[in-house]
């Protein structure tokens, strides 16, 4: 496999893994919060997708600058 068709299978895994963690979530705290349980689910892919795109980042440290 090649690497860039390696890290899309791997984004893809990934992105899947999140948003089955987001339905498990929403589930779990549905009888408890209604619908409002899909507040919890968005909040949960939001903070993953800042998780991946601030690992993404070069670090900047203040030296270079």
């Amino acid at each position: 496999m090649g690497g860039g068709v390696r890290e899309l299978v791997t984004t893809l895994l990934d992105v899947l893994g999140l948003l089955l963690l987001a339905a498990g979530v929403g589930a779990a705290l549905l009888p408890w919060i209604g619908w409002g349980a899909l507040t919890v689910s968005g909040a949960v892919v939001l903070a993953g997708s800042w998780w991946a795109a601030r690992a993404a980042r070069p670090a900047v440290r203040a030296g270079d600058r």
